[in-house]
């Protein structure tokens, strides 16, 4: 990059040699005056005498007062490269080639000729070519944030908290956050009260599981108080009935009305059942919890 510096002017102290020496140095501690270069940038300086010659030549290295000349840095701008002497001058000038160096970046060019107009901000669409978007007020107050936190204070945008824990429906923690697997195969419980806790003992895949309702149960002889109520008669043998009530007549068909106490008391036992099944596998969708890191 071409440097420039104001009031770049000292003594040589020790000129280039002849006309195609490379290296000079100027008076003690004047070096100073002239441009700071970084890898890659230069300066056009001109020499002088008290006859008035005049040799431009560029400056591609500055080591404090020694100065080192490009190759092929010597007699430009129109000038003669020319034999120096210590008591010369060498000024750091405004010289025409800078000034057209300048003046022909395709960069500068393709800026300088954009129209400047109120909230417009100037960029480059390509190589050499610029053009202007909109710059409003409100992105104003963000690009004069100087970091990210106060960026995110302006747009109302607060960081999560390091050791908060949500849930997220995708099959890994997203990046700067870590997963957590001391929950697993649980499932998700709404409370009013202070969340955070955890219960029950049956895995949720085993609560939720396709079974069948069925059971057996044991063989039940019934006793005398689950048989129904009734009563025996006694006689020496069954010959007929009379009227329209059926009665238990011996002998010459005279009815036997001796009966037993009644026995049985009517209560209740148990069967064996069996039933349909009842499908307890519910759709589900798979989370993740994961920490803030």
């Amino acid at each position: 990059m071409n440097k420039f510096s104001n009031f770049g002017k000292a003594i040589v102290g020790s000129a280039p040699s002849g006309t195609s020496g490379l290296s000079f140095t100027v008076e003690a501690g004047k070096g100073l005056l002239f441009p700071a270069l970084a890898a890659g940038d230069y300066f056009y300086g001109t020499f002088k005498d008290a006859s008035g010659n005049r040799e431009v030549v560029k400056i591609d290295a500055r080591n404090s007062d020694a100065m080192t000349i490009a190759v092929g840095g010597r007699g430009l701008d129109g000038t003669t490269a020319r034999t120096w002497n210590a008591g010369d001058y060498f000024v750091a000038s405004l010289t025409n080639i800078a000034l057209q160096e300048t003046l022909s970046n395709a960069n500068l060019v393709a800026l300088g000729a954009l129209s400047s107009a109120a909230d417009k901000l100037p960029y480059f669409t390509g190589s050499g070519a610029a053009a202007l978007a909109g710059l409003t007020a409100a992105a104003r107050t963000l690009l004069d944030d100087t970091d990210m936190a106060a960026m995110r204070a302006t747009l109302g945008i607060y960081e999560i908290p390091t050791g908060t824990v949500m849930s997220f429906f995708q099959a890994a923690a997203p990046t700067g956050w870590t997963q957590l697997t001391t929950h697993n195969n649980k499932a998700l419980r709404v409370v009013s009260a202070a969340g955070g806790g955890s219960g029950g003992s049956v895995a949720f895949t085993t609560a939720f599981a396709s079974k069948a309702v069925s059971g057996v149960v044991g063989a039940t002889t019934l006793t005398e108080a689950q048989i129904p109520s009734h009563v025996h008669y006694s006689g020496k043998g069954l010959q007929g009935h009379g009227g329209t009530a059926d009665v238990l007549v011996v002998g010459n068909d005279a009815p036997l009305t001796t009966a037993t106490t009644a026995t049985g008391g009517g209560g209740s036992h148990t069967h064996t059942f069996t039933g349909t099944a009842i499908d307890l596998a519910v759709q589900y969708i798979d989370m993740i919890l994961a920490s803030k890191n």
